[in-house]
């Protein structure tokens, strides 16, 4: 049995491990970085976390390559694609705990980029609504009423009522 693709498939599974690890950590910030409302940070940090997205993109091909080799060198069919699991089942003993411990720290991270990138949205969400009621709130767009019916019984027009201007000590 050739070593080489077994320590190679763990060397790849390493490095991916790795950029998601970069990515969760810079998921992490990313939230603090909502929480201050740092608009400049966060037109920085999507760029950042779109190369890094990209990045784990682009080498997931490597990774499936050697998931592959690997795969043939056990005597795995490759269609369907074979999982880490299936390679843990017949590799030698030292690789198997290393690629089942690697395949279960991709996962948990993949958990917590998605848990993360929920709560972010959560907060940007709720930061548009707050903007959005302040500007309804300035320019008087909350202050629509309709009259309803009359007493006439003829429907009322709907009159708009000015901005509410608000002192500074408010």
């Amino acid at each position: 049995m050739d070593i080489t693709i077994i320590q190679r498939l763990c060397e790849v599974l390493d490095e991916h491990l790795a950029r998601y690890q970069l990515l969760a950590d810079f998921v992490g910030r990313e939230k603090k970085r909502l929480l201050e409302l740092n608009l400049d940070g966060l037109f920085m940090a999507s760029k950042e976390k779109e190369a890094l997205a990209l990045d784990i993109h682009a080498n997931i091909g490597t990774l499936v390559m050697a998931i592959n080799e690997t795969a043939g060198l056990l005597g795995l069919p490759l269609s369907p694609q074979p999982l880490l699991i299936h390679l843990v089942e017949r590799l030698p003993a030292p690789y198997a705990n290393r690629v089942n411990d690697g395949a279960i720290k991709l996962e948990r991270l993949k958990n917590v980029i998605l848990r993360e990138n929920e709560a972010n949205r959560h907060y940007v969400e709720e930061a548009l609504r707050l903007v959005g009621e302040s500007i309804n709130i300035l320019t008087g767009a909350n202050q629509l009423k309709g009259d309803g019916y009359q007493n006439n019984g003829r429907r009322g027009e709907k009159k708009m009522t000015r901005p509410v201007k608000l002192s500074r000590e408010v």
